[in-house]
């Protein structure tokens, strides 16, 4: 029994019921459903801290969490509470706790402490080289695509061995010569991983899908490794568990020893010293928004049938939102299916109403928020750094930032190019990594010409080519360069002074070990790398030098934060940063307006949130369209954005949305529909366009139904010329919606099958996206959009005219091109009735089972049989009424 440290009385004097009762349960597997807002942080940790009170060992504790923000909140609170006890508990991220393990017992699978912890460009980087060596074409099967197959494999747990074997393919790892089947995409993509992995193993390196895949395969190959873990930390916590994945479930799995078949001492308080461990999940269903990365939602879903005599505890009060808020997110999670009842609430009060804004284009409702923005901050007093305008991808940022310059309004964007991706502060963490594993191949042989010293593609071609003959690292074959056949004399000159700069380099940073700052100083000194950028003339290497110096601080605060510092450290703290990790803390005025997606956004609050793009086609996604699973995800989305704010929220959208070079009609998002209506005030409700449109159909106001307060003069307007036939130009989702699309056709397997432990298929049309959330990139049967389409006609500088039509004007919504309003299928609204029977040219036979009357906009719902679900804009989809 550990000491008692602080009163137990007073952990929980401040706590509502149902949090109470989560802090004090006493039993092996507990399930806090947290909902949004409502303190799931305050109860973990106080949970913990009441198993301290009771005289439980600080050590016996491992507290996981998903970003090193969130771990380091958790430590500052549990220090709070129990004092320099919480030190000695094991508190950070899944990865971060998966180095530690590897570091002290990776030996046991051949990697030794000192291995590299590869980031995306070194992935990518490292799978481009194998692509060159294979003879693969990367511009059809890019790094990026190959690489997303990867790591599906491995949050699916397969290996390379089992992926070579599915494929029936005889490739063995390092084997010269060998072709891959023209047009196999699963033997191509096995064969990679194999040679991937090969090479990482060279290099004693790891990507950060290896650092919980590797983790588990240590625990299920060394049973004594897994035996001191399960000993050890007696009591597990994990937050966020609705997003982890296959491999993360399988690894709390053996953290726990539920599997061991130990039994427990029945004399022994709390989970005693053998035995399953207790474990505690905190998370919620209704915020599970990154299949794409692999997260499983049945994971939290099941968690009572995973866990014998699981408790499940709901938590439903929130504090952070007011109740017009939460009742705009209870209505729109309410329409998804299976999912367990939860009903948020709070006692803050109704509050302001929602308000809402229908552009006529994106650059219009950009201008209207900034406008908006520099309003409240004005007539308000709204903080900038309170007000936060989020986006479902990246590309939509582009017009909202244009609109923040223009209202010279301070922004930060979250998710643009990260500090650790620049390429200064690339090449300096190379060298760094060289120093530490010099059989790190692909950082050794990006610096061997940075900055330039005359060793170019021939010399780098000789080096690798003798490394493979003499099957040794690429450093070693510098070792040897008196042995490489066709090396002259003005390679050899100065590949020897980059050999022995670097023997200097290594030498300094053992002496240094400690002192990372120093080091990183040395390596700017002699690798000539500051040097060149000081030199230069041009302005931009002035700011590359302010991140060098930067990075040098980083460093030195490294030191001062960690009491046993060591380069390898510091070198893995900058390889496990994450996007979060860049945003000011909670008490930090960053005075500044920040964006980002809603999926960046997740777990962060605002007491002022834009949500913007709330069209079909932007959000929901377009490929969610026609698939439930992917639809629920979205819906999902949705209700994470909106309860990120906490005074007041709006919602935003545009009647036309650009998308490949080309004006697109976007019908309001369904999620607006879900909302109350008496919740939102509409300063706008219909944009200018769809008023005039419909008033054109009704032929009552020879000005089109335009009103006196519509300023269409200050923002382009729409993207298109009247008269012209580029309004409309292709239909949003580009004939996706309704036809076959190239994502999700069927439920979304990431990793292949759904039953649990099985095998990863790749030949499936899953999809996810490897460079982060709100990425346009691709890794499916497709690899070239995600269900996006190709545009029609050249794309080109769209003209404005501004115009007050005396006559009827041109009906724009008749086109040359693919009109928004063609109707492909020949079928109205009216024609169709629930339980007709229909054939569709990909799906097949299907009933009808939902229908939704939107005029020329109609959505029927069919059900193809075999769990396969699509929704179909009627006037767009392939199909014949039986």
């Amino acid at each position: 029994m550990g000491p008692s440290l602080c009163d137990p009385q007073s952990l929980i004097k401040d706590l509502n019921p149902q949090q109470m009762e989560a802090v004090k349960y006493y039993g092996q597997a507990l399930l806090i459903g947290a909902g949004a807002g409502s303190g799931k942080t305050r109860v973990l940790t106080r949970r913990i801290a009441w198993l301290l009170a009771h005289g439980f060992w600080a050590s016996s504790i491992l507290a996981i969490t998903f970003t090193n923000k969130a771990a380091a909140e958790m430590r500052e609170r549990l220090a709070a509470l129990v004092g320099p006890e919480a030190e000695h508990m094991w508190i950070s991220t899944f990865h971060s706790a998966c180095v530690r393990i590897l570091r002290r017992d990776g030996k046991e699978i051949g990697l030794t402490s000192g291995f590299s912890i590869y980031d995306t460009a070194d992935c990518e980087r490292l799978v481009k080289l194998i692509s060159g060596d294979l003879n693969i074409d990367t511009k059809r099967y890019t790094p990026r695509m190959l690489l997303g197959k990867i790591s599906d494999c491995k949050n699916s747990l397969t290996s390379w061995q089992d992926q070579l074997k599915s494929v029936n393919c005889d490739y063995k790892p390092g084997q010269r010569g060998y072709q891959v089947s023209a047009g196999d995409v699963d033997e191509l993509v096995a064969v990679v991983y194999a040679e991937y992995q090969h090479r990482l193993a060279m290099a004693n390196a790891v990507d950060f899908d290896d650092l919980i895949m590797r983790t588990v395969e240590l625990f299920q190959r060394c049973p004594q490794v897994s035996e001191y873990y399960r000993h050890k930390f007696r009591y597990i916590f994990v937050d966020e568990y609705q997003d982890t994945n296959h491999a993360q479930y399988v690894l709390v799995r053996e953290l726990s020893g539920i599997d061991s078949g130990e039994q427990p001492d029945s004399h022994m308080r709390g989970a005693g010293r053998v035995g399953p461990s207790w474990i505690t999940v905190v998370g919620d269903s209704d915020q599970s928004i990154y299949a794409f990365r692999g997260a499983d939602i049945r994971n939290i879903q099941d968690f009572e049938q995973d866990f014998p005599n699981a408790k499940t505890i709901m938590l439903e009060q929130n504090y952070r939102s007011t109740q017009t808020i939460l009742d705009a997110a209870n209505a729109v999670i309410a329409r998804n299916e299976n999912r367990k009842p939860k009903k948020l609430w709070t006692a803050l009060g109704e509050g302001d109403k929602i308000v809402g804004y229908a552009a006529d284009n994106a650059q219009q409702e950009a201008g209207w928020i900034a406008n908006e923005i520099a309003r409240i901050h004005e007539e308000e007093g709204v903080a900038y750094r309170d007000i936060a305008i989020m986006y479902r991808a990246n590309a939509q940022s582009r017009s909202l930032e244009e609109a923040m310059i223009n209202a010279n309004l301070p922004y930060q964007l979250v998710g643009g190019t990260k500090f650790y991706e620049r390429r200064e502060i690339k090449d300096a963490l190379a060298y760094l990594q060289a120093i530490v594993n010099p059989a790190d191949n692909v950082n050794v042989r990006r610096i061997l010409n940075v900055p330039k010293r005359g060793l170019g593609v021939r010399a780098e071609g000789l080096i690798a080519s003798y490394a493979d003959t003499h099957d040794t690292t690429f450093f070693g074959a510098i070792e040897h360069m008196e042995q490489i056949e066709g090396m002259s004399a003005r390679t050899t000159k100065p590949l020897s002074v980059f050999r022995d700069m670097m023997h200097g380099l290594a030498d300094f940073a053992k002496d240094h070990d400690t002192k990372p700052s120093e080091v990183v100083a040395e390596v700017l000194s002699k690798s000539g790398i500051l040097e060149e950028l000081q030199r230069s003339e041009d302005p931009q290497d002035a700011s590359r030098v302010d991140n060098l110096s930067q990075l040098q601080s980083v460093a030195a605060e490294f030191e001062q934060n960690t009491p046993d510092a060591t380069l390898a450290g510091f070198l893995e703290t900058t390889a496990l940063v994450a996007d979060s990790d860049q945003l000011p803390g909670e008490n930090e005025d960053s005075g500044k307006v920040t964006m980002m997606t809603l999926h960046t956004a997740k777990g962060l609050e605002y007491p002022y949130v834009f949500l913007t793009g709330m069209e079909q086609g932007t959000f929901p996604h377009q490929r969610a369209m026609e698939d439930t699973s992917e639809l629920a995800e979205e819906r999902r989305l949705a209700y994470v954005g909106i309860t990120r704010a906490k005074r007041r929220l709006y919602v935003t959208r545009a009647a036309v949305r650009a998308q490949w070079g080309q004006a697109n009609d976007m019908m309001p998002s369904q999620f607006l529909d879900e909302i109350p209506d008496e919740l939102i005030d509409w300063k706008r409700r219909e944009a200018g366009v769809e008023r005039m449109r419909a008033s054109w159909r009704n032929d009552d106001d020879e000005f089109g139904g335009w009103d006196d307060d519509d300023d269409f003069g200050s923002v382009p307007f729409g993207g298109f010329s009247y008269g012209k036939s580029s309004y409309g130009g292709s239909s949003y989702g580009s004939g996706t919606y309704g036809s076959r699309s190239s994502y999700g056709s069927g439920r979304a397997q990431y990793g292949g099958s759904s039953a649990r432990g099985a095998s990863s298929s790749y030949g499936s049309s899953s999809q996810r996206s490897y460079a982060g959330a709100g990425s346009s990139s691709s890794y499916g049967s497709s690899y070239g959009s995600y269900g996006f389409g190709k545009p029609s006609g050249k794309s080109g500088k769209v003209t404005t005219r501004r115009v007050k039509p005396k006559t009827k004007p041109v009906d724009l919504t008749k086109s040359s091109q693919a009109s928004q309003t063609d109707n492909r299928s020949g079928l109205s609204i009216s024609d169709v009735h629930v339980g007709d029977r229909l054939t569709h040219d990909h799906f097949g036979m299907g009933t009808v089972i939902e229908i939704q009357d939107k005029g020329a906009n109609s959505v029927i719902t069919v059900d193809f049989g075999n769990g396969e679900v699509k929704r179909l804009l009627l006037r767009m989809a392939p199909i014949e009424m039986l």
